[in-house]
């Protein structure tokens, strides 16, 4: 009687490791399930009514509710450190602020930028990854608070008239900064500071980050509802996130405000910037 409890012991554990292999997110990745989100801007805002907005500014309407299967995506946005690995590896190109082509001292940990969109698609190949789809990369910086504007949440964001109009900055209930390096003379190393909903760093603010997807700003009124993949070509990438040049608007959740997770941008594909950088997915 032993020997058969213990023979069918071994055999649970035996079919239990290579399931745990299975399911056990790659180093530095978070898994992020899958499932349906709303993907775009689901509130309106004081300028709706007025048609003050620029056309170019109403991409990322109409709000979709979108199935996405479920993906691994980097925890923190690719570093120097981790890029100058590739370049050593492939003998690419440096970002042209290194000097001399090397990372700065003191500078390994920062987010990687001045690399466009063509070298970050390498760099994650490389790894064995990909870029993310924009409606991925959206997904995982909601951190599970679908429709917030926020990637930290709306909860503390002060949305009273009196930070309605201009000169008001941004507000919060409790008068703590945001949790993101939006401003400044550089980037932050990645992680410092706490992580969104589902573990992921730096998704709003530091850098911008590169997307797969080509650009269209009237893809939301026909994209699929089961992982859109972008428009089939085009002539700019999509980036999306904010970035250490965007430091927060005088109208929360409104037309300047480029610090929401919905908001959209795209630049040309060859572009080096000092403001985009990027993370893998898979």
């Amino acid at each position: 009687m032993k020997k058969k409890v213990l023979f069918t012991i071994l055999c649970l554990i035996c079919a239990a490791v290579p399931l745990a292999a299975q399911t056990a997110a790659p180093e530095n990745m978070v898994q992020i399930p899958a499932g349906k989100f709303w993907m775009g801007r689901a509130y309106t805002i004081y300028t709706d009514s007025a048609d003050l907005v620029p056309i170019d500014k109403l991409d990322d309407r109409p709000a979709n509710n979108i199935d996405v299967d479920a993906f691994y995506i980097d925890k923190y946005e690719v570093t120097n450190t981790d890029y100058a690995k590739f370049l050593q590896a492939t003998g690419g190109k440096p970002p042209w602020h290194w000097p001399q082509g090397k990372i700065e001292a003191g500078k390994e940990k920062l987010p990687v930028y001045n690399v466009n969109w063509l070298e970050a698609a390498a760099y994650c190949k490389w790894v064995a990854k990909r870029l993310p789809t924009e409606a991925e990369w959206e997904k995982a910086a909601r951190g599970g608070l679908d429709r917030n504007r926020y990637a930290w949440g709306d909860g503390d964001v002060d949305f009273s008239e009196k930070y309605i109009q201009p000169p008001q900055g941004h507000g919060t209930l409790r008068g703590e900064p945001l949790p993101a390096r939006l401003s400044g003379t550089d980037a932050l190393p990645v992680g410092s500071f706490k992580p969104n909903g589902y573990g992921l760093y730096d998704m709003i603010g530091n850098v911008r980050e590169w997307v797969n997807d080509w650009y269209d700003a009237n893809y939301y009124a026909f994209m699929p509802k089961k992982n859109p993949q972008g428009p089939e070509t085009g002539r700019y990438r999509g980036v999306r996130g904010s970035g250490w040049l965007d430091e927060p608007p005088n109208t929360i959740g409104g037309p300047s405000d480029i610090n929401t997770v919905d908001t959209r941008d795209f630049s040309d594909p060859d572009l080096r910037a000092t403001t985009i950088g990027f993370r893998c997915a898979k």
